[in-house]
Parts: C-alpha cells; structure tokens; sequence
C-alpha cells in the first residue's frame, strides 16, 4: 500500500526533492556572498526569488499530503490498518514537520541575504557630525559609568616600583572611544580571513577592564602589566566568571618576548618617558607578525609608524609589516565588512541555513534578534 502513487513514500520521495534543490540554491547563494567585492546582485535576487517559488511549492505540497492521509486513513478496512496507515504517514508526518520548521526561517534568513546583496563600503570611523546629540550624551553618560566602575575594581595607588619604572598609572582610556578603536579593528580582522581564533594583548592593562571589554570582540584576551597590585585587581575582576577566556600576568612591556603571539595588540601609552616608550614600540613591530593589528591611540605614534614598518588603517588602527599602499587596500576591504561583532553561535541544532548563516558571520552580518535586549 505504501508504494502506491500518492502513498507515504511518494510523499517522502517528493520531500527528499525539495530538501536537495533549496540545499543546491544556498549553495549557490553562499558562493555568491564568499565573494569579498562584486557580488552580483540580480544572482543574489534570482536565488532568493527561486527559494520563495520552493517555499509556495512546498505550502501546495503540504496540502496535497494532508488530504491524501486523511483519504488512505479513512479508507482502511480494518483497525490494524488503520493503525498502519498511521504509523507510515507518522514517519512522512516528522520529516516534513521539521522541514517546514527551516522554511519557516527564511523570511528572517531573506532579510540577511539581502542586506549583503551588493558589497557597499562603512567607514570604519563613521563622520562624527552623523551621530546624534542624544547618542553623544548617552555615550558622555556611559563614559562616566565606567570610569567610576574603574576606580571602583582598581583601588590600588601606583607602586613606587612602577613609577621609578617610568610606568604610567592606570588610567583608561574613555570606553566609548575604545570601543570605536575596538569596533575598527576587529573589522580589520574579518578583512583578514583569519583561521585561527584571535589573540588579543593589552599592554601595560591596569585593573584588566580593557581586557574584559575586548572579549566581547575576540575569542581570547589578553593582558599585562608592571605592577603586582594592578595584576592582582585585573585577576580578582576576570575570577567573577569562570566562562572568561582572558589572563592576566605580571610582565615588562621592555622585555616582554610574545608579542608575536597575538594578533591584536592594544598600547595607550603605558609608559611616561619617551624614549623608553620608542623602546617599547620598537619592541612590539619587531615582534608582531605581519598582519597583526596594532591599535595604538596616542598622539606620538603617528609620527613613528612609518620608521616602524606599520602600515595606518585609520584612527588608532595600524598594521604591522604593511606598506601604506597595501594598508590603504586592507582598509577599502575592512570598510566592505559589515557592522556586527558576532557572538558565537550556541545553537543546538543544524539546520539547512548554516552555511548562509556562516558566511554571512564571516562578512560581519549577522540576525539582529540576537541582539535583541530581552523584554520583561
């Protein structure tokens, strides 16, 4: 009975069918958005119209198989036929359950596509002037917050080891401006392609807030710095959550050897003599692999990264190993990144998106609702 046209397994049969043309069409689609410039946006709009087509297909297909189950299943002579009939349109049943369940996402998978239909450029430090005046007092606002916040988990004056070191104390840089620094480089880094998680460094990182912060941005953080007591704050900070993939360790920025072990490195002047704060820069280009990030927001570096080796992206954002003209072609690709810093993925479950979902991660897009701040 089950092999008749029309019976469960013709069913399934057809099911199998839609599932291999919309796997085919996102594959299609993922090739078209892996393309890091001229993505060809009518391609983009024909996959996404052939998947809308696949989607009213596969609505009619349900109805058909609606009412070819209830005819069989009213049709049985017997009880235990019936049961049977049951038990084979059951199986068809789940699997065609599950495969509307990933239908069912695509208006939200749609709207992701789409936003990446054409490759346009984002500057990495979008003009000041566009921003509003509520979000300038939210971020002064916010700036405040974490400073005191900062006062709060460092309570500890400089040591005198540190100041004869030359060392600055632990003073930080405004939050909002970091992550405007933060936000650049890691785009930087989509740019890139990296395979490898990302390592990120801060020198010279006081009570480890930085460190903390950047961990919203790279899988693993990093930092050290001169003083004992600071090294203690930053450790009894990073304690509060043992979820944390950041360290913090006592080191000299002077002769500190891994620096090449990273590939973000934050410095905001960590020493106050001159000199000895070339030494330090010197140091970190030597070291750094080429390609390796340096985000460095003080005023003397400037003037130095050239003689260094260091190629300026914008702001506070260079590169190490760089040309100018090679920095200049990096930028234009890390403006063409998208503005999302990407959580990981704690889905449970596969499912038949993955592959645009992956893609779209790499470009730096992502679903918005996962973003959403959860209502109460």
């Amino acid at each position: 009975m089950h092999e008749q046209s029309g019976g469960p397994d013709s069913y399934f049969k057809q099911l199998g069918g839609f599932d291999g043309r919309l796997k085919g069409i996102i594959q299609k689609l993922e090739a078209e958005l892996a393309k890091p410039s001229r993505r060809n946006a009518r391609q983009v709009d024909f996959l996404c119209t052939e998947i809308d087509r696949l989607t009213r297909e596969y609505l009619l297909f349900l109805t058909a198989m609606n009412t070819a189950r209830i005819a069989q299943e009213a049709a049985a002579s017997t009880p235990d036929e019936a049961m049977d009939i049951k038990r084979a349109w059951g199986v068809v049943g789940a699997r065609t359950n599950l495969f509307r369940l990933e239908i069912n996402r695509w208006a939200t998978i749609r709207g992701l596509v789409q936003e990446q239909r054409q490759t346009r450029r984002l500057p990495l430090y979008p003009p000041q002037a566009k921003l509003a005046k509520t979000t300038y007092t939210q971020m002064g606002a916010s700036d405040d917050v974490f400073h005191w916040l900062h006062a709060m988990l460092n309570p500890s004056e400089q040591s005198d080891a540190a100041r004869d070191h030359a060392c600055f104390p632990d003073i930080a840089l405004s939050n909002s401006e970091f992550h405007e620094h933060l936000h650049a480089a890691y785009r930087v880094i989509l740019a890139q392609r990296r395979n490898e998680p990302v390592r990120f460094l801060d020198v010279g990182c006081g009570g480890g807030l930085k460190v903390l912060t950047a961990f919203r941005y790279f899988p693993e953080t990093h930092g050290f710095d001169f003083d004992p007591a600071y090294v203690d704050a930053a450790n009894h900070l990073l304690s509060k959550d043992d979820g944390l993939n950041c360290q913090v360790f006592e080191q000299d920025a002077l002769t500190f050897e891994g620096y090449g072990n990273y590939d973000v490195i934050y410095f905001y002047r960590p020493i106050s003599e001159e000199t000895l704060l070339i030494e330090m820069e010197q140091a970190i280009a030597t070291q750094a692999r080429p390609g390796t990030v340096l985000v460095a927001p003080y005023v003397s570096f400037p003037a130095r990264h050239e003689a260094l080796g260091c190629g300026h992206i914008g702001g506070a954002v260079y590169v190490a190993g760089l040309s100018q003209k090679q920095a200049n072609s990096l930028r234009i690709k890390a403006e063409k990144m998208g503005p999302y810093i990407v959580k990981p993925d704690d889905a449970l479950l596969s499912s038949v998106w993955d592959p645009l979902l992956v893609v779209s991660r790499a470009n730096g897009f992502d679903i918005p609702d996962r973003y959403k701040k959860p209502r109460y």
